[in-house]
């Protein structure tokens, strides 16, 4: 890779951030097609999760758990799952401009975690940073779920509703597993480099765990304690 393709790789997220931002809000559309989007939407989501989530399995299965520097990556299945799900966070903005659609605003909560994602993936995709495969592993999971969830809402389906606060809790889990595992990513196993992205994958894991416990806490804790 080239210097300037490499500066071209380094600015997209920064591009599509600012487009994140720059998306008309009032912007409306027919009910009826929204609701079309939602859907697909929401079902591209679920079967790429779980695509995602059963691939990664099936190469942990065959090559068992390993730490150590750029051994997944030279797995070609491996880097293709990993990037495909890096370029799904940005597909995942549209989680907000559906919001925008449907006359709602989103809260500061959803805009974080997506442009933390994209910052994040784009990051340890590009230097290969090994612990990707259990973030991605996590977050694939997890994902499978809630937007099974979303959509089962979308649909009238109201047996799902009862998982609700149960998606947060995996969201807050995924973050504390994670950090159970940072300490076997330390230099030497990866470059002192690849590890300061580590470090800041877990400082945006700080700001996740703290407003996640926030809307656990105002949405099923609040009424309770009062």
């Amino acid at each position: 890779m080239n210097n300037l393709t490499q500066l071209s790789c380094h600015v997209l997220p920064f591009i599509a951030i600012s487009g994140y931002f720059c998306y008309p809000k009032e912007l409306k559309i027919n009910q009826s097609l929204l609701h079309f989007l939602s859907v697909a939407h929401n079902g591209v989501l679920i079967l790429f999760s779980g695509w995602t989530f059963l691939s990664l399995s099936q190469i942990l299965y065959n090559d068992g758990i390993v730490f150590q520097s750029n051994y997944y990556f030279q797995n070609p299945t491996f880097a293709a799952v990993i990037y495909y799900f890096y370029l799904s966070k940005y597909y995942e903005f549209f989680d907000t401009f559906l919001l925008y659609l449907n006359g709602k605003t989103p809260i500061f909560l959803q805009k974080y975690h997506h442009i933390g994602a994209v910052l994040s993936w784009h990051l340890m995709y590009s230097y290969k940073v090994e612990m990707v495969w259990m973030a991605t592993l996590l977050n694939s999971f997890v994902h499978t779920i809630m937007y099974s969830y979303y959509l089962g809402c979308l649909l009238k389906i109201n047996q799902v509703r009862f998982i609700r606060k149960y998606i947060t809790t995996l969201q807050l889990c995924q973050f504390f597993l994670l950090y159970s595992n940072f300490y076997f990513y330390r230099p030497p196993i990866e470059s002192w480099f690849n590890y300061y992205i580590v470090i800041f994958f877990a400082s945006y894991g700080v700001g996740i765990i703290g407003l996640f416990g926030k809307f656990y806490y105002d949405n099923y804790l609040r009424n309770k304690i009062k």
